[in-house]
């Protein structure tokens, strides 16, 4: 039939999505809008209302309708608009996503091995790329430290394998089993690498508590777990005694710059934060409006320092305290909320299928993904929405699997 081939053909674009995230937002986006036309030119029959019943649904699609509501009363209604009306599509695809993986469950392992080269290619291509100062393309990193790899200017290599590594690690549980143990090993040291020499310095941080707690979920005996898990941080020491610079920038910079912690991170977030919380008092129940952070930094009321002034909070939690008030980072805690006690229940029930290591991987990236206390960029920027799209539609994937499973 030619609804199974389309939907067939979604499939496979959406597949690719890790690829084109490397590229930058324009074709991920592309693929999102085609996969949009596909699906409701083709499979006009779905049922939306059964994935509208599903609790994240239904919390985004709140966080949304207050988004809009915070950009109508903003003091540029356009601008703040086209960051939050045009979210709808990231809900919309989360639901697609979710429902094209069960068409096509069969298929899965496909999207795993895309993902196992990615990270294969990229941890290849950051040692050529601090070996000789430029990648395999000729691409140079902005910054002589950091490693950026295909991402050119872009430095977010560290950022994006920790958005994809847990999500991979739950594929191998499923499609490699008889062999995850040295998948399991191989990918998580290659990472490990990748991201130290990519000196983010959060990444950094995000990866190794994704490690731990991964393995502390894994079906292991306690002096195995002890072992492995000893092993990607001798190879961080390792690597920290052989590239002193990035030694510099990831412990001595982050000394430094927190002016000995005085600062919440660096005194650039603090000044951040400082000023999206004024901003947050002078509209405590409906904020200043989506993407209006950047038009209201300047103010006087809210200028911090001269470094306070960006074109968001990098912080979630400040970013909905000051875009869209009480009402918005209500209902995002709520939504963190909500994965949270889905973990707690999941790690208190007995109940052991081979969809529960993979769900609780998904659940545990999501959590990360969207961390109250985190550095973050814009919620509403298209590249960092569709990247965070992909383990919210594996999770309730996974959610639905899980249950039906014995």
């Amino acid at each position: 039939m030619i609804t199974d081939q389309i939907l067939k053909i979604n499939f496979y674009l959406i597949i690719l999505l890790p690829i084109a995230l490397i590229s930058g937002p324009l074709i991920p986006d592309l693929i999102v809008v085609i996969s949009f036309i596909l699906f409701f030119t083709y499979y006009k029959k779905f049922d939306f209302s059964k994935f509208f019943k599903n609790k994240i649904i239904r919390i985004l699609l709140l966080l949304w309708l207050i988004s809009i509501l915070s950009s109508l009363l903003s003091n540029d209604i356009l601008f703040s608009l086209k960051s939050s009306f045009f979210f709808i599509r990231i809900i919309l695809f989360i639901v697609i996503l979710s429902f094209l993986l069960y068409k096509n469950e069969k298929d899965l392992n496909k999207f795993l091995n895309i993902l196992i080269l990615i990270f294969f290619i990229l941890f290849l291509d950051s040692i050529f790329q601090k070996t000789f100062s430029y990648n395999i393309l000729g691409l140079l990193s902005p910054n002589i430290i950091r490693v950026s790899s295909f991402f050119g200017d872009e430095l977010i290599l560290g950022s994006y394998l920790v958005k994809l590594y847990p999500l991979l690690i739950g594929l191998l549980y499923i499609y490699k089993k008889p062999k995850f143990n040295f998948y399991f090993f191989l990918i998580s040291f290659i990472t490990t690498i990748t991201v130290f020499l990519s000196a983010e310095k959060a990444a950094i941080a995000i990866f190794f508590m994704e490690f731990i707690f991964l393995l502390f979920f894994l079906e292991k005996h306690f002096l195995e777990k002890i072992v492995i898990s000893v092993l990607p941080f001798i190879v961080f020491f390792i690597m920290l005694f052989y590239f002193p610079d990035v030694k510099q920038r990831i412990y001595t910079n982050l000394i430094h710059n927190s002016e000995n912690f005085k600062y919440v991170f660096t005194k650039v977030h603090h000044d951040h934060y400082l000023s999206s919380y004024k901003m947050f008092k002078e509209h405590k129940i409906i904020g200043i409006g989506p993407k209006m952070y950047r038009k209201h930094c300047e103010n006087k009321i809210y200028k911090v320092s001269e470094e306070s002034c960006s074109t968001h909070s990098h912080n979630f939690s400040f970013q909905f305290l000051s875009e869209t008030g009480l009402m918005g980072f209500a209902i995002y805690m709520s939504f963190y909320a909500l994965l949270l006690i889905d973990l707690i229940k999941l790690i208190i029930k007995k109940k052991y299928n081979k969809f529960r290591f993979s769900l609780i991987s998904v659940l545990l990236l999501n959590l990360l993904n969207f961390m109250p206390l985190f550095p973050s960029g814009n919620f509403f920027n298209n590249w960092l929405s569709i990247i965070n799209s992909i383990p919210l539609g594996f999770y309730i994937f996974f959610k639905f699997k899980y249950k039906k499973s014995k």
